[in-house]
């Protein structure tokens, strides 16, 4: 197969990597299942024009080394193509990964991309603009503008950067109200903060929320109406725990289809992690198995599952 990896070099792992064994690592991997690989390892602005290339030249499967917002990036470019998408889980989160079962550790990832088969997922929408995981308004917002400001800078600096987001986030109150329509019936509610979640997460105890499918279909809406950051903190434990939908202060919502609405022009939102500025109201959709993925067939969900736990917890 004629495969093209294309490497964020400004991804959160790769800034701490020596690039040269970092390529190596990943050409060894795909050679060494007999596919035809070429490894770009490129800055930001070179990514959507080098996959353009790739495209033009013919590639079978495309693979992006990166953080979520790369990943989002590649997914833009192949929807509604047969080229299918794999990852290298290169970033801070890297929560499509998880959710595909990747491991974590690049040479595993590399390994067992090598040896995937092809999967179609869905995708979530609004407004026009895609998200492979969630949506995000609202109080946890801070938390992206932070992350984007300091990416790139030292790893000493962008600790102080998240800190000062979590910080900002825990003494905030700061809730606004929206209405939402859902189809079945619209509500009005005061928000701290809102994800909707490219289909539903699984209520199990995990160091991050996981989900069972990517495929049924279906926007999963989880509503914060805490009085505080604290509060919400104090539910993010509990979700960790599986516990996140017996909060009562957690409205929950399943749909194909949500509109929100607000006395607001512009509302800024964190789709997989990258800001955008949307024009209000927003709408939300999901476009089922838009987009082609490869998946390992190597490692059981339970046996990726602690694999990624414990990278998590090493992070």
């Amino acid at each position: 197969m004629k495969i093209h990896v294309v490497v964020n070099k400004r991804a959160g792992t790769v800034l701490d990597w020596e690039s040269g064994p970092l390529q190596q690592e990943i050409l060894a991997a795909f050679r060494a299942q007999g596919h035809e690989v070429t490894l770009h390892l490129i800055s930001p602005d070179d990514l959507v024009p080098t996959i353009d290339r790739a495209l033009e030249q013919g590639c079978q499967a495309l693979i992006i080394g990166g953080g979520d917002g790369t990943v989002r990036t590649g997914a833009i470019k192949l929807m509604g193509t047969d080229v299918p998408l794999g990852i290298l889980p290169l970033g801070t989160l890297n929560r499509l990964a998880r959710d595909l079962k990747i491991p974590l550790e690049v040479h595993a990832a590399a390994a067992a991309l090598a040896n995937a088969r092809v999967e179609a997922i869905d995708v979530g929408e609004v407004n026009g603009r895609i998200f492979l995981n969630n949506s995000l308004l609202g109080l946890t917002v801070i938390y992206s503008q932070y992350r984007q400001a300091v990416r790139g800078r030292p790893i000493m600096e962008r600790m102080r950067g998240y800190g000062t987001a979590v910080k900002e986030i825990l003494k905030s109150r700061r809730r606004m109200d929206v209405d939402i329509d859902h189809g079945q019936s619209r509500m009005r509610v005061r928000v701290l903060s809102m994800a909707v979640s490219n289909n539903r997460y699984q209520e199990n105890a995990s160091l991050m929320l996981q989900k069972e499918t990517l495929s049924d279909g279906v926007l999963a809406a989880y509503i914060s109406q805490h009085p505080s950051g604290w509060a919400l903190a104090r539910a993010i434990v509990r979700a960790m725990l599986g516990r996140f939908k017996s909060d009562p202060n957690i409205v929950h919502i399943e749909a194909r289809e949500i509109d929100v609405s607000a006395r607001r022009s512009r509302l800024r939102l964190s789709n997989d992690g990258e800001l955008d500025i949307v024009e209000m109201p927003l709408r939300y959709k999901i476009r089922p198995r838009a987009l082609k993925v490869l998946v390992p067939v190597t490692e059981s969900p339970a046996d990726a599952q602690r694999s990624n736990d414990a990278v998590l917890a090493r992070s």
